[in-house]
């Protein structure tokens, strides 16, 4: 596909306008720092980019419901966007995305889609793999190479938590935060949460596998049981308590930020496969920018959204500054995703990521996404600290799951199924 250059973009001079773009941490400041090359092709539009983590999200629903107060342009995680667009209150992008479609994968569009019409246009995109410690797996004569399949990684953190004499554990596996996981895992498996039509669709072939190796990581020990995000789960990336952390893309950052000495130590290897499965490719996280319909700079703000992120130079600028991978595939063959990455032992770890991204199957999410992870992380820490089987779990968690967010179940149930 051939894009849209610079030179391509609505025209400057045709466009004025001040704009108020709200981003958290790491993209406000990638947006801060290209500023100038927007003001470059745009000169009588005035960005100020806020700085806002806190609250970011609840604040733009109260702005969105009472009709002001919303920035012109905001970022939002994949899995809000349907959130916020159910409310009615953000701009159609249909159009827009329609001109580049092409240059991003099916699977994020399908997070910027809602009842048909784009809302969102694709910023970063999370695909996973494993991230692990190079010296402990010297130590324990552990090939990364070997690890194919989640029966590998089993006993390799068996071998670990053996030899180390319980000190060393393979991964964090906290039971009260087991969502996350479940999330990688199902969708790496095919499954779903809901159908195509918003359906509760979680009791599934797909949803009993994942359950039954998240079991395995509990019961067999190699998974410490405690809380991600905190100081315990931060500093051990300095020790030796935890060799490996199956995560997105994006958790590479977070590693070279809270131990920035460790260059060489780590490695990246592929996420590994379910026995007698061939897919691997999973993603958690991401996020897109959003134009809210009470802006008064509704021109502007499409050229700042079309200008920041439809526009591949400016992409690969943010994965190469700020280490945001890109959304846009059509960026992946540049050569700076073959260059080796110092951090993590020279590994050319970027093509690793960038291979995975076309294979990631489209995820069905709701307006009621955020109820319905808090909902499931519940119930998985109930469950995981139970003795109950995981078909005996999905057939009464999809009742409940139905009843609360007051959806059917779906027809592909395996309840609805085994009752023909």
């Amino acid at each position: 596909m051939c894009l849209p250059s610079r030179a391509d973009l609505s025209p400057p001079a045709d466009i004025q306008g001040d704009l108020r773009v709200d981003a958290w941490n790491i993209a406000a400041e990638s947006l801060k720092a290209h500023l100038p090359d927007f003001n470059h092709a745009y000169p009588d539009v005035g960005v100020d980019i806020n700085m806002t983590g806190a609250l970011l999200q609840a604040r733009l629903m109260l702005s969105l419901s009472a009709g002001v107060g919303a920035p012109d342009v905001t970022i939002l995680q994949f899995h809000d966007a349907l959130r916020f667009a159910a409310t009615g209150q953000l701009a159609d992008l249909s159009d827009l995305a329609e001109r580049y479609r092409d240059a991003f994968p099916e699977s994020a569009w399908k997070d910027c889609t809602f009842e048909g019409r784009v809302y969102a246009i694709p910023w970063d995109l999370a695909p996973c793999a494993v991230f692990y410690k190079r010296d402990i797996f010297q130590k324990y004569k552990i090939d990364p190479a070997t690890i194919r399949t989640w029966d590998d990684y089993i006993a390799a953190g068996e071998k670990i938590l053996a030899a180390s004499n319980g000190k060393t554990r393979m991964l964090f596996h906290p039971t009260s935060t087991a969502e996350f996981l479940f999330e990688i895992l199902l969708r790496q498996a095919g499954g779903q949460i809901f159908d195509e039509a918003g359906n509760v669709a979680i009791n599934s072939s797909e949803s009993r596998r994942v359950l039954t190796l998240l079991r395995r990581l509990t019961d067999t020990g190699i998974g410490a049981n405690t809380p991600v995000w905190t100081p315990i789960f931060l500093s051990s990336f300095k020790t030796d308590t935890i060799s490996t952390y199956p995560m997105a893309v994006w958790f590479g950052r977070f590693i070279q930020d809270y131990a920035p000495d460790d260059a060489g130590r780590w490695g990246v290897f592929p996420l590994p496969i379910f026995a007698g499965d061939k897919a691997r490719a999973t993603t958690y996280g991401g996020s897109a920018l959003v134009i809210p319909k009470q802006s008064t700079q509704q021109v502007a703000a499409r050229a700042y959204v079309e200008f920041m992120l439809c526009n591949r130079a400016m992409q690969l600028a943010h994965y190469r500054r700020f280490d945001l991978f890109p959304a846009m595939s059509a960026t992946y063959n540049d050569p700076f995703f073959d260059e080796p990455v110092a951090y993590f032992g020279n590994q050319p770890i970027r093509r690793m990521f960038a291979n995975e991204v076309a294979k990631i199957k489209n995820f069905n999410r709701t307006p009621d996404w955020e109820e319905t992870r808090h909902y499931i992380r519940q119930g998985l820490s109930r469950w995981l600290n139970s003795n109950d089987a995981p078909e005996a779990f999905l057939a009464e968690f999809e009742e409940k799951l139905a009843a609360r967010l007051g959806r059917e179940i779906s027809p592909q149930s395996l309840s609805k199924v085994a009752s023909e």
